[in-house]
């Protein structure tokens, strides 16, 4: 499954000032001591204000890739990645903290799994490693955090969906919850008595009723709860190899009335209406282009083109409503457009396809080019 990518723009690695730099050697001669001295905090200061009025604002040369290569007509497009918490840039605070004393002021993703996003451009991701879901909001160039303290304190999360009402619902599978915050990241949902969802994983809403579905991979179920209330209100599915049954069913999405399932232990993708009634299915074991091993994130962008996340294959699938293989991202590396066991998928109402990347600890997105002529997405020359 190996594809040659496409020219990609050299980008320069940010090189953060060493803080021995910053430091004069002190002469043995003591009439000197106190002139080092007030050079030393002169330097410093001059340092500070610069930082302070900077910014410390970070600068990549950009990176072009694109897929399938050219001279083919370009289908999806490299955006960018989110990876730390000076994503935009540190202040110049921040920056002066890291000269002095070498502190990561932002921290970076340790393991990303679940991805979503919602209209106002805000990028929310679970970080299994670190406990918490960060926050990347492209509007005002800062990054947040929820479920870090309080009773809404997270352990595994896992899953991620953002309802109408901006309320954002995370699964803990050390928790057996799920759990919806507000925006400022307080508590106001918390869903899962007793054993009542052993082992959540994937979520997704549907937008026209703001039910949640939750996945569950112990169980081998979906259930269906009112996002509004937490209420329950129906399950989907049970354990076995028929249509409508799973194994080990992990991501979700929802999009035009449908409902799509990584049947993960199953290799495939089942496709439901929204009341669980089973429509079609795409995928098979293997190890050949088209074929699944490990399924785990799924989109659908606005053409109905179906994205499937594998993470034993280090890429990602494309294929149109009947199940025909379009065209693959990716393989396995660290670079833009390749991937480290690959997990969560969400495919927003720009066509933005974000992808969390585990192992490169980020999350990578791209583009959609949808063709204004309403041709389809075909082709899989590379």
């Amino acid at each position: 499954m190996k594809m040659k990518r496409s020219c990609v723009k050299a980008h320069t690695s940010i090189a953060h000032p060493d803080s021995s730099g910053a430091r004069e050697t002190a002469s043995p001669v003591v009439g000197q001591i106190e002139g080092v001295r007030s050079g030393r905090l002169s330097h410093m200061a001059a340092l500070l204000v610069a930082l302070l009025m900077s910014g410390c604002a970070r600068t990549l040369s950009p990176v072009d890739l694109v897929w399938p290569n050219p001279p083919d007509d370009p289908k999806i497009r490299y955006v960018r990645g989110y990876s730390s918490g000076n994503e935009f840039g540190k202040t110049g605070l921040d920056a002066f903290r890291e000269v002095l004393f070498g502190d990561d002021v932002g921290g970076r993703l340790a393991k990303p799994y679940g991805v979503a996003a919602d209209k106002e451009g805000r990028v929310y991701v679970t970080d299994s490693g670190q406990a918490m879901v960060w926050v990347f909001d492209e509007q005002t160039k800062k990054v947040t955090y929820l479920g870090t303290s309080g009773q809404g304190a997270l352990k595994s999360p896992i899953g991620i969906a953002v309802d109408a009402r901006g309320v954002i619902f995370v699964s803990d599978v050390t928790l057996k919850r799920v759990y919806g915050f507000d925006q400022k990241g307080k508590l106001v949902t918390a869903i899962g008595k007793g054993d009542e969802l052993p082992r959540p994983a994937g979520l997704a809403i549907d937008p026209a009723t703001n039910r949640l579905y939750v996945s569950d991979t112990k169980l081998h179920k979906i259930r269906v709860y009112d996002a509004n209330t937490g209420a329950f209100v129906k399950e989907i599915g049970d354990r076995g190899t028929e249509d409508g049954k799973f194994n080990f069913p992990t991501n979700l999405f929802i999009r035009r009335d449908k409902l799509y399932v990584g049947d993960t232990g199953n290799f495939r993708v089942q496709i439901l209406d929204l009341e669980g009634k089973f429509l079609k299915k795409i995928g098979q074991l293997g190890d050949r282009l088209g074929d699944l091993a490990r399924p785990k994130g799924i989109g659908v962008d606005s053409d109905g083109h179906i994205y499937v996340v594998d993470a034993a294959f280090d890429n990602f699938q494309i294929f149109n409503e009947e199940g025909k293989l379009l065209l693959y991202i990716g393989e396995a590396g660290t670079s833009p457009g390749k991937f480290w066991l690959p997990a969560g998928m969400y495919i927003d109402e720009r066509d933005r396809i974000y992808v969390a990347d585990q192992y490169n600890n980020r999350v990578q997105v791209f583009q959609y080019l949808k063709d204004k002529s309403a041709v389809p997405l075909v082709g899989t020359k590379q």
